[in-house]
């Protein structure tokens, strides 16, 4: 038994389905652009009567520029960005408002009040806003005023009208404005004169009357603050003087009560003099130490000297000896003046220097203390009498607040009186910039828009009936199109056959016309199968649906592979309906059925279900009685078996297969053999049925070789456009018909020619 029957898995090498989708769609619309020209044809067409018969509309703009706006009647500010921005919506309602609208209409003239015609006087006001518009283009103080009308002269003559009568109601406005607001600070004005020079004499009499501050008008000076802030400061510098002292007092008497050292001590008496008379007494003065810092330098130069003479010279040389004795008498003497030193200390500092030293420090504290209550009466002598002039301060202060204010109060109002002009608005000025001219053209309708919208509108509608026909008529247009969808090579197309006359072999229409022009499709078929990459010698052939002829694609495929010498067996493993044991009128013979349940070995059994139909190198294996259960014999190991046992006996082997979509048997067969081939009728297959049937091949690991186009008329040779009508019936009726036995195994016989079994022609 052979294992290696399955192929290897198939990788799926379609195209990105999106990318697939829109290309299967360009190529829709190729093949209908005759749709897609008269849906434009139409279109522009339509948008050429709208264009001809629609009322011609003329606009006519104004432009209104705000120089100076103001939100505050009390302060005067130029228009920034931001304000524009923000007051812009204001004024353009301003513009579309009753009043303003009124004083347009007002002496209107009759021929310019076709805009109004049929229209109840009550709507005027409705029918003109509806005609205005005003824009402004962001962050500009500019405005324009647009105006729409059936006559290009009546659409200048209200867009001026409008303009007119926004200026004069503005500056009617504003002019008003500016009286009451001039009334208001003249008023305003003497109030705070009046108050200003009360205020003021009020805070000269009280800087008079204080005594104790200085200034020159802009700046006062405090003195009695000042003073206290001085004593303050110099109460703090005592006070810390005097904390010294007492803690310097603590430390010299635990020094006696320990007998510490009391060196360190005189070291940090502050006063100079008493230091250096104590370190006199103790033999340590000042002109002491420098002595002795002297002889410590003086012995570390003869040290540096000897070891610069012990390289020139030896140990005994004169000089050597004479630095090495020079040494030796300074150290003697440093170290018998720091016994001395020592001893003498010792000897003085309970006897004598202690008690000067405790003597210095009580002096030293009772000076700081007195000092210190000194400055602090003093203190707080100032203390109270500042604490006294707190109110008077603070009313000051206030009467100097009180006065700033007003005054730059009224520096303001006087500066806001001389801005203003009765003549003119302070706080807005308009100007028109761009007066409204006669339109020498419409605005509506427009050619250049019109044609745009009809070739939009138009191209969309058509692609949009395309689509639609395209979901409807779910047929392959082409092959490329088939190609690009099922993203598998088209291996031949095959012309529709003409009815053969006769049974059995006579049927088969490459043996009985191998000369015949249909039959060269099959040749090339047969040569595309020779040439595709991988092992093509166990074939098996199928189709999405009943009746795409994949039964007579096998047999004259079998036919013309025999026709070159190849021996060729064909197997119909179609249990259900055997589609080529009826063709070939082999009903009632042993067959395949009968060998998958046949206990005898493989090769026996084959050779008496194997049959010669009368051509030469085709045998015929027919599927034999039905049994009961189709699927578990192909899916058995039986089945597998025969195909390797025809491997080693047939050069090609054939397999005719159920559609796929119908049962599992195609799939179960797919594996055992190198590869499969669909069978496609496009004059009646759906697009997603076949793609289906190849997905599903593929997703069980079957190898797809490529597709079959069957039954193309003789005008479809070249294009394939066909243009066949669709028979959507799926129903494949897989059952069993009247007269089997499917327990039994017995099938009626069949009525036409004889075949007679390969084994029983060799015996």
């Amino acid at each position: 038994m052979t294992t290696d029957l399955l192929p290897p898995e198939v990788p799926h090498t379609g195209p990105n389905p999106l990318l697939h989708e829109l290309l299967r769609l360009c190529q829709v619309v190729r093949q209908r652009r005759r749709i897609l020209y008269v849906g434009l044809g139409v279109a522009i067409a339509l948008g050429a009567a709208f264009y001809l018969s629609a009322t011609r509309l003329y606009d006519a703009t104004a432009e209104i520029l705000v120089l100076e706006t103001s939100g505050n009647v009390m302060e005067k500010s130029e228009s920034s960005p931001r304000q524009i921005q923000d007051s812009m919506p204001t004024f353009q309602k301003v513009i579309t408002s009753d009043t303003v609208l009124q004083l347009a209409m007002r002496g209107l003239p009759v021929e310019h009040r076709i805009d109004l015609k049929g229209v109840p006087k009550a709507k005027w006001l409705a029918k003109l806003r509806e005609k205005t518009s005003v824009s402004s283009t962001r962050l500009t103080n500019v405005m324009t005023v647009r105006y729409v009308s059936v006559r290009p002269e009546t659409a200048a003559y209200i867009t001026g009208a409008i303009v007119d009568a926004y200026v004069r109601f503005m500056n009617e406005t504003h002019r008003s404005n500016s009286r009451e607001l001039l009334d208001v600070l003249t008023r305003e004005k003497s109030d705070l004169e009046h108050r200003l020079r009360e205020k003021e004499s009020e805070l000269v009499s009280l800087k008079t009357n204080s005594g104790v501050l200085l200034g020159n008008g802009e700046k006062t000076t405090n003195v009695l603050a000042e003073r206290t802030s001085q004593l303050n400061n110099a109460l703090v510098e005592a006070q810390k003087k005097t904390l010294e002292a007492r803690a310097f007092l603590l430390a010299v008497e635990h020094a006696q009560q320990t007998g510490g050292d009391i060196q360190p001590l005189i070291m940090q008496l502050s006063d100079v003099v008493g230091r250096e008379f104590l370190l006199k007494e103790m033999g340590l003065s000042t002109q002491d130490s420098y002595l002795v810092a002297r002889f410590e330098q003086q012995m570390i130069d003869d040290q540096n000297r000897l070891q610069e003479a012990l390289r020139h010279y030896g140990p005994n040389h004169p000089n050597v000896a004479q630095l090495q004795q020079r040494i030796g008498s300074t150290r003697d003497w440093l170290s018998e003046r720091q016994q001395a030193v020592s001893s003498d200390l010792r000897q003085m500092r309970n006897r004598e220097l202690g008690p000067r030293l405790y003597e210095m420090a009580q002096q030293r504290l009772q000076h700081a203390v007195s000092h210190e209550e000194a400055i602090s009466q003093q203190f707080e002598r100032e203390r109270q009498a500042a604490v006294a002039m707190n109110g008077q301060l603070a009313t000051l202060e206030i009467l100097e607040l009180d006065v700033k204010r007003m005054r730059s109060f009224y520096d303001l109002v006087l500066e806001r009186m001389k801005d203003i002009d009765l003549g003119a608005d302070a706080g807005l000025k308009i100007r028109v910039v761009s007066e409204p001219r006669v339109p020498t053209g419409p605005v509506f309708p427009r050619l250049s828009t019109v044609g745009m919208l009809s070739l939009v509108l138009g191209g969309a509608a058509s692609l949009l009936l395309i689509y639609a026909m395209d979901l409807l008529d779910d047929r392959f247009r082409s092959p490329d199109e088939l190609q690009m969808q099922l993203g598998l090579p088209i291996l031949a197309m095959m012309r529709r056959l003409p009815e053969t006359m006769g049974s059995g072999r006579d049927k088969i229409f490459t043996a009985i016309r191998p000369d015949s022009v249909e039959s060269e499709g099959y040749r090339s078929l047969r040569s595309a199968i020779t040439f595709s990459d991988g092992d093509s010698h166990r074939l098996v052939l199928t189709s999405s649906e009943p009746g795409d002829g994949k039964t007579t694609t096998l047999a004259n495929l079998a036919a013309v592979f025999a026709q070159t010498g190849k021996r060729t067996l064909v197997i119909d493993a179609d249990l259900r309906r055997p589609g080529l044991t009826q063709m070939l009128e082999m009903r009632g013979t042993q067959g395949l059925s009968q060998v998958l349940r046949d206990p005898r070995p493989v090769a026996e059994a084959c050779i008496d279900g194997i049959f010669d139909i009368g051509v030469p190198n085709l045998d015929v294996m027919p599927s034999g009685p039905r049994p009961a259960n189709p699927s578990e014999l192909l899916s058995s190991d039986r089945f597998s078996d025969i195909i390797a046992w025809a491997e080693t006996v047939y050069d090609q082997i054939l397999i005719d297969a159920p559609p796929v979509l119908a049962v599992t048997d195609p799939s179960i067969i797919g594996r055992l053999v190198d590869a499969a081939i669909v069978v496609v009728r496009p004059d009646k297959n759906r697009r997603k049925f076949v793609t289906r049937a190849i997905r599903s091949y593929q997703s069980a690991g079957v190898r797809v070789m490529g597709v079959v186009v069957n039954s193309l008329a003789d005008n479809d040779r070249d294009g394939y456009g066909y243009g066949y009508g669709y028979g959507y019936g799926y129903g494949y009726g897989y059952g069993h018909d009247e007269g089997h036995d499917d327990h039994t195994g017995q099938e009626p016989q069949s009525v036409g020619n004889l075949h007679t079994p390969k084994g029983r022609r060799a015996a």
